[in-house]
């Protein structure tokens, strides 16, 4: 029993350390794919899939999925079809075990790849880790299939499997709850599945009480999702509902169809691998557990999207309610919610900067505006420290989003000063041009690719304003001298320009640094 026990954990941390591995060397290409190749239903199915078959989890493609349907990059309706596809590609641990898993000696080489890993994290170079990472991830995930499989082979002496047989509907109900409770303690489908073959291949169980701890372990990889979501945000919530609702319905009708279903695994086993081998025929029932799932609600996107909205409505802050603490540990997606999030927070700031300068007064309700989007930029701040980026690109695009909060805030701060009424009198030619620049810069700033466009505008517009402010600055001093201007309006007009040119100083140096995460993010393109 200790090696059961020993086996599933040694599973589990190659399996963490595995997935981790590979988002961190994944994630920024994993988010050009989901840009490039996520459109239709099908083509998000394919990308779902394909994407959990490379990174070997299916919560990372959900995260993936809830941090694009955050940042406006997907519509809920595509995150369906990422979802059923990332069903479908967790399937592929099943298969790697079954084929590969009990037919060599992985112990033989599971300890060079763990040692070599190891190594590979404590000596090589900062950019080469991740892949020790990786190396003793595969490692351990093989030396732990290996535990398991001795380890099972006692297993029976302590657990009554003889109890539970298929037999009658009770048992069936029983073994599914298994499942459901073996994935949950485990906190992983992948080493439920693990174990649910090292058990049948052990002799400890037989091919259809390891059909239905498979139907239970379905279920219960939505229970991960579904506690993740609690305290998430909305499209959090969403996206476990759509995966509690899918593995759950499509749980009831295999279960209703079991004879047909267990025929046609086994049609397809003989057909796949050229015999009859209960280890595969369970691989083999997975995936199409998975795919009739996906024949069902494809065609049902629509309503069921809707449904789901219904179900979970939108409730949250409508300024930060992209920034989701559960993508914080995936740097690439992390950053592009962060930067959809400054990205609005400008665009708000803008309106009501030009609602002030329409009105030339300070309004209750743009005081309010400010604070609210101050606790915005605060939230975003909060969001950002808690994500670690290691890579170069993502270290880079890191910073200028934390120049953009830095000089938004300071921007608010000006906004706030007593001046502001002041300057759009006495500068009034001053702002009306900055008003006309404002205008063109609220347009480009709902466009990504026009962020640069923006940022050259306003650059341009921030020396023309410091020159100004130079010139000014000495004209009204001397004038004060011919005794032309009294002293107290000199000292107004020169507070009023210097007021003028710390707004569009600012408001240059957002822009540029928004444009700089655009220029790092499509430098690989």
């Amino acid at each position: 029993m200790a090696a059961v026990i020993g086996g599933i954990g040694i599973f589990l941390l190659g399996m963490t350390m595995l997935t981790n591995g590979l988002k961190e060397l994944a994630g920024d290409a994993l988010k050009k794919w989901l840009n490039k190749f996520t459109g239709g239903t099908f083509s998000s199915l394919i990308s779902g899939m394909f994407m959990t078959v490379l990174v070997q989890s299916s919560t990372a493609t959900t995260l993936l999925t809830i941090g694009f349907v955050s940042a406006g990059l997907l519509t809920f309706a595509q995150s369906i079809g990422l979802i059923i596809g990332a069903n479908i590609g967790s399937t592929s641990t099943g298969w790697i075990i079954s084929l590969i898993g009990f037919k060599v000696s992985l112990a033989a080489f599971s300890l060079p790849m763990i040692g070599m890993g190891v190594f590979t994290q404590l000596a090589a170079p900062r950019e080469y880790k991740t892949y020790g990472t990786i190396l003793a991830g595969f490692g351990f995930l093989f030396l732990g299939i290996d535990f398991l499989q001795s380890g099972m082979e006692s297993a029976q002496d302590f657990i009554p499997f003889d109890a539970f047989l298929a037999d009658s509907m009770m048992n069936k109900l029983i073994l599914i709850v298994i499942g459901i409770i073996m994935t949950i303690i485990m906190q992983a489908s992948s080493a439920a599945m693990a174990a649910t073959l090292a058990a049948l291949f052990s002799g400890a169980i037989d091919y259809e009480q390891a059909i239905y701890l498979v139907i239970g372990q379905n279920i219960g990889t939505t229970a991960t999702a579904l506690i993740a979501s609690f305290g998430a945000s909305v499209a959090a919530k969403r996206t476990s509902m759509t995966h509690v609702l899918f593995n759950v319905l499509t749980a009831v009708l295999v279960v209703a169809l079991i004879s047909p279903m267990l025929q046609l695994t086994e049609w397809l086993t003989v057909s796949v691998n050229g015999s009859f081998e209960e280890t595969v025929a369970v691989a083999v029932f997975h995936t199409l557990f998975s795919m009739i799932g996906a024949c069902i609600f494809v065609p049902l996107v629509r309503p069921f999207a809707n449904l789901i909205m219904r179900i979970v409505p939108e409730k949250e802050n409508r300024l930060t309610r992209h920034l989701d603490d559960s993508i914080t540990h995936m740097p690439a997606i992390a950053l592009q919610v962060a930067f959809q999030t400054l990205v609005v927070l400008t665009q708000e700031l803008t309106k009501h900067v030009m609602l002030l300068i329409e009105q030339k007064r300070v309004t209750v309700t743009f005081e309010k505006a400010l604070v609210e989007i101050d606790d915005a930029l605060e939230e975003t701040r909060r969001f950002l420290g808690m994500v670690q980026s290691t890579q170069r690109k993502e270290r880079e695009q890191h910073l200028n989003l934390m120049h953009v909060i830095d000089h938004m805030s300071r921007l608010i701060r000006v906004l706030h000063e007593q001046q502001q009424a002041e300057a759009v009198s006495l500068q009034q030619q001053t702002i009306e041009d900055f008003y006309n620049i404002l205008t063109r810069v609220e347009a480009d700033l709902h466009k990504r690719e026009q962020l640069i466009d923006a940022s050259l505008l306003l650059e341009h517009t921030a020396t023309m304003t410091a020159k100004k402010r130079r010139e000014k600055r000495e004209e009204y001093f001397e004038r004060t001298v011919t005794n032309e201007v009294d002293v107290e309006q000199a000292a107004a007009k020169v507070e009023a320009i210097l007021w003028v040119d710390r707004l569009v100083f600012h408001y240059f140096r957002i822009t540029a640094r928004l444009a700089g995460y655009v220029q790092l993010d499509d430098k690989d393109d």
